[in-house]
């Protein structure tokens, strides 16, 4: 079955209800046509099958180079090159992806060799060798990358050393990655074969396309493989942040006196929860403040950073600074800012940020990977953060928030100071 696709009108910042289609095997194609003579594609595949053991990463890197779907590993190799300007793969948890960006003319090339290599990989030899080795040497940079290891530190305070978004699995990858060539090969097959789950794919389209012609394309090519389904990973809920923790890690990459300050906490609201859209346009507010007084007033740093970032299990609204100053007394300074919020909001301020707003939201109306992102969220998530109606928060809603969800000075947060050697 197939819906007229709409024709996005570049002229609006809003995002239509995209045309879709579905296969009887289950597959789902979600296409949004416009007129800005590119292409941008990625293919969702989601399974609890999918976690940090080895397997999906090693699938991931040997997609994009090894025979299949009665193609050679160099068959593979040039349609890649000839047809996908920009290619990637990449994975998650609970998720692989595969990701295109390309001409129109060549939409019939990069459908056969998306399904191809999602559905068909046959994990030649040859190809299995080579990458198990490239992934290796990437496993070896996490492990003994200073300020990746900082992080997971940092990351296993704010989610809990169980959560899948920190669980440290860099060892067992490893382990994976040296298993002997014909039993890797063997359970890489066995892998890929309970993953071959067309009702659990979603491929999204974004630019110059026609519903009509992938629909033909996604039947042929997509169309072929039996209808299979199987449970998607459920991610836990984060706990909210309640008590403090500070990390202090030697950074490699900065020098002396030069410091990185991050300062995170999890709020509890998720992006589908009703306060996310004022927690957003409070970080937009609390960034504007932080970097009045600590870029403009004293100089103290070059550019602070605010985000508020939620997603499905999730709402963690991030600082993060880099100064020469001592990083416990940049810390003290930060939470000084951030006292002054829960005391007054400026009206002008507000106003400020919803034409912040506004402004994003139109030029991303032109932006491919802006309207992907968020044709992704709504359709795997159920909502967006561009989505969220901040325009609507009023100095109250925010005035009410700052005093809920920002926490005083070493209190209810986790902070990491890099410092430069």
């Amino acid at each position: 079955m197939s819906a007229v696709a709409p024709r996005y009108c570049l002229a609006h910042g809003t995002l239509p209800s995209p045309g879709a289609i579905r296969l009887s095997n289950g597959f789902r194609v979600h296409c949004l046509s416009n007129d800005t003579g590119y292409v941008l594609a990625t293919l969702v595949l989601r399974s609890e099958s999918i976690v940090h053991d080895g397997l999906a990463h090693l699938c991931e890197h040997t997609s994009c180079s090894g025979a299949a779907g009665g193609m050679s590993s160099a068959d593979v190799v040039r349609m890649f090159k000839d047809y996908v300007q920009v290619s990637n793969a990449s994975t998650e948890q609970g998720a692989l992806k595969w990701h295109a960006s390309f001409l129109p003319k060549y939409l019939p090339q990069v459908i056969e060799l998306l399904a191809a290599v999602s559905l068909g990989q046959t994990f030649d030899t040859e190809t299995v060798t080579a990458q198990s080795r490239v992934v290796l040497q990437e496993l070896y940079l996490e492990k003994y990358d200073p300020v990746t290891v900082a992080q997971g530190k940092f990351d296993r305070e704010l989610f809990g050393k169980s959560h899948p978004y920190a669980r440290d699995t860099v060892d067992a990858e490893i382990a994976k990655s040296k298993t002997p060539i014909p039993k890797l090969v063997e359970e890489l097959r066995t892998f890929a074969a309970a993953l071959r789950l067309p009702a659990n794919m979603d491929l999204f389209l974004v630019g110059s396309v026609e519903l009509g012609d992938v629909e033909r394309l996604v039947q042929t090519h997509f169309g072929k493989y039996a209808f299979a389904q199987g449970p998607l990973l459920q991610l836990p809920q984060v706990a909210v942040t309640k008590s403090y923790k500070g990390l202090t890690e030697k950074s490699f990459e900065l020098a002396g006196p030069m410091t990185d300050v991050k300062i995170a906490w999890n709020t509890g609201a998720c992006v589908a929860s009703n306060e996310a859209r004022v927690l957003l346009a409070l970080s937009e507010y609390l960034y504007t403040a932080l970097f009045d007084d600590l870029r403009e007033k004293d100089g103290d740093s070059y550019t602070p950073e605010v985000s508020f970032d939620p997603d499905s299990c999730s709402g963690i609204f991030r600082i993060g600074i880099a100064s020469s100053k001592d990083p416990k007394k940049l810390e003290k300074r930060v939470f000084e800012v951030v006292d002054r919020l829960k005391s007054d909001i400026d009206d002008r301020e507000l106003a400020r940020i919803r034409d912040r707003v506004e402004l994003k939201r139109r030029t991303e109306s032109r932006d491919n990977q802006a309207l992907l992102a968020r044709l992704m969220d709504r359709t795997l998530y159920g909502a967006s953060v561009d989505d969220l109606a901040v325009e609507t928060v009023t100095r109250d809603e925010m005035l009410d928030a700052a005093r809920r969800y920002l926490p005083s000075h070493r209190n209810a947060y986790v902070r990491l100071a890099l410092k430069g050697q």
